[in-house]
């Protein structure tokens, strides 16, 4: 066994990323990474019992450039008697839709689309292709971007059932293993532009770089693997920490006994349990963390995703809805479906359509929900709480008080004049951001569905 082979071999035990008998994706762009990975999966796990499905995503970046490279992918995985799924999405009308970079719209999209595929197939996990040199870039764009231990951590071996077995191998090494092997592959004419930053610190930066240090790849990999564990070792203290501080379903932290903790510990905690109720990862920056735990009793600040951070003398509470803007009940608005609505005494845009199901692009989040097309049969209204209004929260027999539905999950009682609630007819379905009712659940039998959104009005 070569080199190469033992090292990816070395990386797949290390981190039980291939177990024998998986189902396993493989997505295979086309290029010298993804094709040398298929090459040496199929050859290290002869014998294992493991089933490969290839997948291959055309974004629609480089038109006719993209169609033969999805054909190559399509033929290459036929010619080693694996089967293909190859799929075609427009990329180019998403960036327009979202306003998200190239980079970031065509990561978003593709994962969807593996994780779709995974889950249709029951695969144990999702195979790409990142090497040592990917893993070198990552580090050096935090770094330029300004990061802390997560960034320099960069890119985990295995995660979110995201499976690397070539992060331990350089590029040259990659390309050396197919000119022996007698591989053939495509090149991406875009890896070669330097108007995307990645690209110029691959092309610029890191040649200069190796003139200190040849092995810079690999001192940068192994710098991410220290910096891994001790991250992981902090996260973990981190959450114990956020539980002893009273972090729960009132989402708030005690906050004199925050700050007694080291400042580091004190900013992966906000960052924390500001993750916890947002839902995103990685969303508050480091002023932004540093102006919450500056925060005096009686002061607020926004942040990002529609959240709020205030001082209550020693609490320190994270939520959906500014302190300072008082309600009272609003009368129903009606929503358009398929369209949007606005709704200024609450801050909020909510958003309708009727959409093909199963649809592997929805992501439930707390402000999004599907519904089976049976709740179009009454006028979909949003108000707020009325007194002696009750559901039935998804989970539970019987109907219950909003009241004590509120009660029960800690919703901070400044807040419960605000929360809208998705009426259909008179019956309350969603309360958003909290719990949907038992009421026209989709499922995946369901050919059509019913997608609503809630965004604050400022975030658009």
């Amino acid at each position: 066994m070569k080199y190469f082979e033992r090292q990816v071999l070395k990386t797949i035990k290390k981190y039980q990323l291939i177990l024998p008998g998986d189902v396993i994706v493989a997505a295979v762009s086309g290029g010298p990474d993804s094709v040398a990975m298929l090459h040496v999966i199929l050859r290290l796990t002869a014998g294992w019992g493991v089933d490969i499905r290839v997948a291959h995503l055309n974004h629609m970046f480089r038109g006719a450039q993209s169609d033969e490279e999805a054909d190559f992918v399509q033929q290459l995985a036929s010619s080693w008697g694996l089967p293909c799924t190859v799929e075609k999405r427009d990329v180019p009308a998403y960036i327009r839709q979202t306003r998200y970079s190239p980079e970031e719209a065509a990561r978003d999209i593709r994962y969807r689309f593996l994780r779709g595929l995974a889950r249709d197939i029951g695969a144990n996990g999702i195979l790409t292709a990142h090497h040592a040199d990917d893993q070198a870039e990552t580090i050096l764009l935090h770094l330029i971007r300004g990061t802390g231990l997560e960034g320099v951590a960069a890119i985990s071996p295995k995660e979110g059932g995201l499976c690397r077995p070539l992060l331990e191998v350089t590029k040259d090494d990659i390309i050396s293993y197919c000119g022996i092997n007698q591989l053939e592959y495509r090149i991406d004419s875009s890896n070669k532009e330097t108007n995307y930053l990645r690209n110029k610190i691959r092309l610029c930066l890191v040649p200069q770089l190796k003139e200190y240090n040849p092995r810079v790849v690999e001192a940068l990999a192994r710098t991410a693997d220290i910096c891994r564990a001790d991250n992981e070792y902090l996260e973990n203290l981190t959450c114990e920490y956020l539980k002893d501080l009273g972090f729960g379903k009132e989402k708030s932290i005690n906050f004199q006994k925050l700050k007694l903790l080291h400042p580091a510990l004190q900013r992966r905690v906000v960052r924390r349990a500001f993750e916890e109720i947002s839902g995103q990862q990685g969303g508050l920056s480091y002023h932004q963390t540093g102006k919450v735990l500056n925060l005096t009793t009686g002061k607020e600040i926004s942040l990002p995703g529609r959240i709020y951070a205030r001082r209550d003398y020693d609490r320190l509470i994270f939520s959906f809805f500014s302190s300072g803007n008082r309600v009272t009940e609003i009368e129903p608005v009606k929503l358009k479906i398929p369209g949007q609505v606005q709704i200024p005494a609450i801050g909020l845009i909510v958003q309708a359509e009727i959409r093909n199901w199963p649809d592997e692009r929805f992501i439930q989040t707390k402000h999004s929900a599907v519904f089976n097309i049976a709740i179009l049969k009454n006028s979909l209204f949003i108000r707020t709480r009325r007194k002696g209004d009750r559901f039935q929260p998804k989970g539970l027999q019987g109907t219950k008080k909003l009241k004590d539905f509120f009660i029960d999950e800690k919703v901070p009682r400044e807040e419960r004049d605000r929360i809208p609630l998705l009426v259909s007819g008179e019956q309350i379905v969603w309360v958003v951001g909290q719990r949907l009712s038992r009421h026209f659940l989709v499922t995946k039998d369901d050919k059509r569905a019913v997608v609503i959104k809630v965004k604050n009005m400022d975030q658009v």
